[in-house]
């Protein structure tokens, strides 16, 4: 099959070329996927872009930060959440809810990850793409941060009836209820804590969406230190996606961060150190509310198994991890999937069970829920000898085709 052409205007770049202040680093064609990925440098201050030029009308802005949390106070979260509550050439309460009335975007969203922070959107029209880049650029470089919006936004204590100041003091704010929500779920309260507790050496060993115990703990002033830190061209990746033409995009980029100097030491503060490997396995028990709507309230009880893999930067050696683990238990045939579901030992596969590639190393965690307390050592001596058979055995060629 042939690809629909690209537009003209993104085929006479070449590596070394310089553009609106950008250097050309690579170009690489992917014939598969109809599409060509330009990587570009910002050489006053080393701001990151890739844009994948491709025929698809639907085009994608998106800028990225790496916000790695030094403790569980969820700063990133609440700041993720302060950058779109004004800015300076946009100073209005809340202008992202304003464009989701007004835009033509096909998608608008912010997100904080366990290390990074995304602000992206799409659209198919070209002055609506404009439009919202605008937007978006000045809520993350120039955000008001104002100190009523933390209080709304992050935490805060108020009288339980606000109109009784002799009533309770409480906590309140829209990250705290949120989190407060996130760790009233079991199965949430699981993952994050086996997250936490597989990589217990660096930044992974914290919540960067924060911690109910924990947000009470953060300041105004160290909110605003954090923007200072990471928000920052240096610590930031662009990227782009569509047929709208490049070179429009690197001029109103540009325009907004040729106001900032290279800061190496930003990206230090920022880097992430990988998790040392254990010289043995460890076993942790966590506890949590029982689930008063379970089918069978004496089977609430879940055991997991999870290994570290890799770093993401042998990017063979992690497609090879994720083709054997979707082997291991993706499917009625898959080793696992016979060893615990077709067993009937549990309900289902244990939260967050699979391949993951969201930390710097990934990992790969099996398990069961809905089992009775004194079933854990069967769960684990079944994923043993599981893998033990695949090891053996090895997998049917119709499958791994």
């Amino acid at each position: 099959s042939s690809c629909p052409g690209r537009g003209a205007s993104d085929l006479h770049f070449e590596v070394g070329q310089r553009i609106h202040g950008y250097r050309v680093e690579s170009i690489q064609s992917v014939p598969e996927l109809c599409l060509t990925a330009y990587r570009l440098i910002y050489e006053k201050n080393g701001a990151e872009h890739l844009h994948i030029a491709r025929d698809d009308s639907n085009n994608v802005f998106g800028v990225t930060f790496r916000t790695t949390p030094e403790d569980s106070t969820g700063v990133a979260h609440i700041l993720e959440h302060l950058a779109l509550c004004g800015s300076r050439r946009y100073p209005v309460r809340d202008p992202f809810m304003k464009m989701l009335t007004r835009s033509l975007s096909t998608f608008m969203n912010a997100f904080t990850g366990c290390d990074y922070t995304m602000y992206p959107f799409s659209t198919q029209n070209p002055k609506d793409f404009y439009n919202l880049m605008s937007i978006y650029l000045d809520a993350v470089f120039y955000p008001r941060l104002r100190y009523l919006d933390f209080l709304q936004e992050g935490w805060r204590l108020e009288h339980s009836n606000v109109e009784d100041d002799k009533s309770p003091l409480i906590f309140k704010g829209v990250v705290f209820n949120e989190m407060k929500g996130v760790f009233s779920s079991p199965s949430s309260i699981y993952t994050r804590q086996l997250i936490n507790k597989l990589f217990p050496d660096n930044i992974y060993r914290n919540d960067s969406g924060g911690d109910p115990l924990d947000i009470p703990d953060l300041t105004y002033e160290q909110l605003k230190q954090f923007h200072s830190r990471h928000y920052h061209p240096s610590n930031a990746r662009f990227f782009t996606y569509g047929n709208f033409p490049l070179e429009k995009h690197l001029e109103a980029i540009g325009k907004v961060i040729e106001q900032f100097d290279c800061d190496e030491s930003l990206r230090q503060i920022s880097r992430i150190s990988d998790q040392h490997s254990w010289v043995q396995h460890q076993r942790i028990k966590l506890r949590c509310q029982n689930d008063p709507l379970a089918p069978f309230p004496d089977r609430q009880t879940t055991a997991s198994v999870a290994w570290m893999l890799e770093s993401l930067q042998d990017v063979q050696e992690n497609f090879t991890l994720s083709i054997l683990c979707t082997l291991l238990m993706d499917g009625p045939n898959s080793p696992f999937y016979q060893a615990l579901i077709d067993s009937g030992l549990g309900s289902d596969y244990s939260p967050f069970s699979g391949y993951n590639n969201f930390t710097k190393q990934s990992l790969f965690s099996i398990g069961l829920q809905g089992i009775s307390k004194d079933q854990c050592g069967a769960v684990l001596k079944a994923i043993d000898m599981a893998l033990m058979d695949s090891y053996t055995e090895g997998f049917p060629q119709e499958r791994i085709d």
